[in-house]
């Protein structure tokens, strides 16, 4: 085998391991971002005269798959004050919906970017 191919067979076999392995590393900062989120939402609320006892529901689960990390922050319906969440962010047909549910994740997402792209430069020195 030619020494071009060999070495293109060699990056392919590193690839599909560093992939592999570069989950759990992502998975990582995003738990960190999530947490982040998390607690902003929580200070959020809690400077709210009317919601500030739904803080406490609001929580994160990761939706981990092979291959893909995912995570969902917000207020968990089955914790005390957890039903609150859908009127402090939504409102109803009266009013409400006094909460921004985006500024966290506005807050967070430099952070985490950063994180990921020192994160994919690390991975990228192993090739």
């Amino acid at each position: 085998m030619s020494d071009g191919l060999e070495e293109v067979r060699r990056l392919s076999q590193n690839l599909g391991r560093i992939a592999g392995d570069a989950v759990k590393d992502v998975d990582e900062v995003l738990k960190k971002g999530a947490q982040n989120i998390k607690s902003e939402m929580q200070a959020d609320v809690s400077g709210s005269p009317h919601f500030k006892g739904m803080a406490g529901s609001i929580t994160y689960d990761s939706h981990y798959l092979p291959g893909r990390a995912r995570y969902v922050i917000g207020p968990d319906k089955s914790r005390r004050g957890g039903s609150l969440g859908n009127i402090y962010y939504f409102g109803t047909s009266r009013g409400g919906g006094s909460g921004d549910i985006d500024k966290p994740l506005r807050s967070e997402e430099p952070r985490t970017v950063s994180a990921l792209e020192a994160l994919a430069a690390r991975w990228a020195g192993r090739l």
